[in-house]
C-alpha cells in the first residue's frame, strides 16, 4: 500500500477527496463525526484526539480558535503535550517550508502573553509554540506556500481579486472573534483593514482590495452591507454556497493534503508528532487518519 507521503507528492493537481482521504467540509460532516459537539454546533469543542500505532503517537489537538489563555483550548493543548512528549510540534499558520523555529515565528511565540499581541500572537498556535519553545522542542507550520495555494486556485478558475476578497473577509472575521474590533463599525476598522490588506500582498503577492472596494464586493457576494450583517464571523466557513465558501473549501483540501504529507515526514523522522490546527481539519482529516492509524481516543475539553 503507498504511503500517504507517495500519493500526495506524486499529485500534481488537487487529490480527489476519495483517493486522498481528505473530506469536504461540511456541517453535517462535523456533526456526524464530532458526536459531542453539541446539537447545534453553536460553539466548537476543543478535544484532543490520540492516535498510537507501533512507535509512533500522533496527538492532535483540534482547536476552537482562541485569544486568551483561560479558554478551553489552551487547556487542550497543554494536554496534548502532556500526552504527546512530542520530538516536534505542528502549528497552523505558516508554511512548513520555512523550516523550524523560524526566526519571526519565534518573536510571535514570544510575544504570546504581551498584552499589545496581536490575534495571532494571541493564538492557540503561537501557545503551542512558546510551549515548545520552553521545552526545547522544535515548532513547524503546517501550511503549503502561498504560492503552492494560488496555483491550486487560478487552476480551479478563482482570480486574485477572488482570493483577496476572501483573504479580508476572513481577516475580518478573526479580528471580530479575538476582540482587536468590537463590531463592524468600529472605528479601528480602516487602520486594521490596511494592515490586512498589505499582509496579503506581502504573503500572496497580488494587489489587495481598498475598503471601499471591499463593501462593494461584500454587498454583491453576501447581498447585505458587511456592517449590517449578523452572519459576518460566519461568512468565512468552507462550503458551496457562496464565492468565498467555495473557495475556502478548494483551499482547504489543498491545505489539508499538505497537512497528511507534514504529517507523516515528521513521524517517519520522529515518531512522536503534536499538531495543534482548528477542529474544522481534523473534521475532514478524520477518514485518513483513521485509515492510517485506527480509531483515536478522544478527550474533549469544556468550560
Amino acid at each position: 500500500m503507498l504511503s500517504l507521503v507517495a500519493l500526495l507528492l506524486a499529485a500534481k493537481a488537487v487529490t480527489p477527496p476519495d483517493q486522498s482521504g481528505v473530506l469536504p467540509y461540511s456541517l453535517a460532516l462535523e456533526r456526524r463525526v464530532q458526536p459531542w459537539c453539541p446539537a447545534r454546533c453553536n460553539v466548537l469543542v476543543p478535544f484532543v484526539a490520540t492516535y498510537r500505532t507501533g512507535s509512533e503517537v500522533l496527538v492532535f489537538v483540534a482547536s476552537r480558535h482562541a485569544f486568551n489563555d483561560r479558554d478551553p483550548t489552551m487547556r487542550a493543548v497543554s494536554w496534548g503535550f502532556a500526552v504527546a512528549k512530542p520530538a516536534v510540534v505542528i502549528v497552523e499558520g505558516f508554511p512548513s517550508a520555512m523550516g523550524e523555529d523560524p526566526p519571526p515565528l519565534v518573536q510571535e511565540a514570544y510575544r504570546h502573553g504581551a498584552a499589545d499581541a496581536d490575534a495571532y500572537a494571541k493564538g492557540e498556535a503561537m501557545h503551542a509554540a512558546s510551549l515548545a519553545l520552553n521545552s526545547g522542542i522544535p515548532f513547524i507550520g503546517g501550511e503549503p506556500t502561498r504560492a503552492q495555494q494560488i496555483e491550486v486556485l487560478e487552476r480551479k478558475g478563482y482570480t486574485p481579486g477572488d482570493m483577496s476578497f476572501a483573504y479580508l473577509v476572513g481577516s475580518l472575521s478573526q479580528g471580530l472573534r479575538s476582540g482587536d474590533l468590537t463590531n463592524t463599525s468600529d472605528p479601528r476598522l480602516p487602520t486594521q483593514f490596511a494592515r490586512w490588506a498589505k499582509g496579503f500582498s506581502d504573503q500572496y503577492r497580488l494587489q489587495p482590495l481598498t475598503l471601499e472596494e471591499f463593501a462593494v464586493r461584500y454587498r454583491s457576494v453576501f447581498g447585505v452591507d458587511y456592517r449590517e450583517d449578523p452572519e459576518v464571523v460566519e461568512r468565512l466557513e468552507p462550503g458551496l454556497t457562496t464565492l468565498v465558501g467555495r473557495l475556502n473549501q478548494t483551499d482547504m483540501i489543498v491545505r489539508d493534503e499538505h497537512i497528511l504529507a507534514t504529517i507523516e515526514q515528521q513521524l517517519a523522522t520522529r515518531q512522536r508528532v503534536l499538531i495543534v490546527y482548528g477542529g474544522s481539519h481534523w473534521t475532514t482529516l478524520s477518514r485518513a487518519l483513521e485509515r492510517r492509524f485506527g480509531k483515536p481516543r478522544i478527550d474533549v475539553f469544556v468550560q
